[in-house]
């Protein structure tokens, strides 16, 4: 039988899907790997230059599988330098070390991490290293690998929010300048030559962050119906903020998550009084679809009262189990917005695409022609 060796990203790849005790020995081999390489460039004084990616940094909630999969994949072009090995550690730090200088292949890999995590913080750290003068510090980071530290203790778990956290998170927010948690995403259109032009920003505040800051240690999504009153507590704040004057002034086209009651309400009016006339028709409203089979009749009323008013409508986020539920010409929307993933497979009418966050999503979406594309991998 003839032997099959992968290119060295590919064989990182294929090693994170494995089990994890075959995957606890594939990366055992890599840091033994790559200490002899080491051992080697000392002895005989061979120049080569080393990334190394600490990924065993990244928080837990961006170290699972499929993320270390897009941040080894975003390797790719340091891995076709000239000599290229790729090492990924029993801890999941990867090591890349090649010959010569590659600064743009470096450049490359280095941009695509930070467009990977954009929006999740800084992308993890990285050291640039040579051999053989930078040895110990890649000798270390093998040993480490194999020598784990002891698990830290976990944060006590967060208390669920009551109405008395509410009044006072309420009341905190009234004094707050919440301009510091607000923040955006871009939405894309994917041009028919496989291109993407902007098309919007979708407007929110970060709950995390503002949960961290206003109600350490509080659980705001444990008690749905206080985090829905939350909500448009925040959709008022939102608007308010968009209503200031000049505020808009110069702003591209842009979205907002709102509640119906939000719509419906007299702060939504001051808003719609202060968009500037180039941006009509320019605004998308994102409506939950939970919001529509709560109470159709006021959606109903909702979308006609925004949609006459030049807002496109649209439903999310939806999960592919519900979107065959929540058509969009049915439902008298303009988009409806679904999460990608790789078991997915069917494209409805009208879909924003959500979660694109690398390139087979990307490829997925061109296939099908999805019109908008939002994620990691939009810039």
């Amino acid at each position: 039988m003839t032997a099959i060796t992968l290119p060295p990203r590919a064989a990182a790849v294929v090693a994170l899907h494995l089990p994890a005790n075959r995957r606890a020995t594939a990366g055992r081999d890599a840091a033994r790997q790559l200490e002899a390489l080491v051992h080697e460039a000392v002895s005989t004084g061979t120049a080569r230059q080393a990334l190394l990616l600490r990924l065993s940094a990244l928080p837990r909630a961006l170290a699972q599988p499929h993320h270390l999969r897009l941040a080894i994949e975003a390797l790719e072009p340091l891995t076709d330098a000239d000599r290229a090995r790729l090492f990924v550690l029993p801890n999941h730090d990867a090591v890349v070390v090649w010959r010569g200088a590659a600064q743009g292949a470096l450049a490359a890999s280095l941009d695509r991490l930070d467009t990977l995590f954009a929006g999740e913080g800084a992308a993890p750290p990285f050291q640039r290293l040579a051999l053989p003068d930078d040895a110990e510090a890649l000798l270390a980071a093998a040993a480490d690998s194999l020598n784990p530290p002891a698990p830290a203790t976990p944060p006590p778990p967060r208390v669920p929010l009551d109405e008395a956290a509410l009044a006072a998170l309420e009341a905190a927010l009234d004094r707050a300048d919440l301009t510091r948690f607000a923040r955006r995403r871009p939405v894309a259109r994917l041009l028919p030559d496989g291109t993407m032009r902007p098309a919007w920003d979708m407007r929110r505040f970060s709950l995390p962050e503002l949960a961290e800051t206003l109600a350490p240690g509080r659980d705001l999504a444990a008690e749905p119906w206080l985090l829905r009153r939350l909500t448009r507590t925040l959709d008022q704040r939102m608007m308010a903020l968009l209503a200031a004057p000049r505020e808009l002034d110069g702003a591209g086209p842009f979205g907002l998550a709102l509640n119906i009651d939000s719509i419906l309400s007299p702060g939504f009016l001051r808003f719609d009084a202060a968009l500037p006339p180039v941006l009509r028709g320019q605004v998308v409203l994102a409506i939950r679809p939970d919001d529509l089979a709560a109470d159709p009749p006021a959606f109903a009323f909702a979308r006609g009262f925004a949609q006459a008013r030049g807002f496109r409508i649209m439903l999310a986020p939806l999960a592919a189990a519900t979107a065959a539920a929540f058509p969009a010409e049915a439902c008298g929307v303009d988009l409806v917005q679904l999460r990608w993933s790789p078991e997915l497979d069917f494209a409805p009418a009208g879909l924003v695409l959500a979660g694109v966050d690398g390139l087979e999503a990307l490829d997925w979406a061109r296939g099908r022609g999805v019109e908008y594309v939002t994620g990691k991998a939009v810039r």
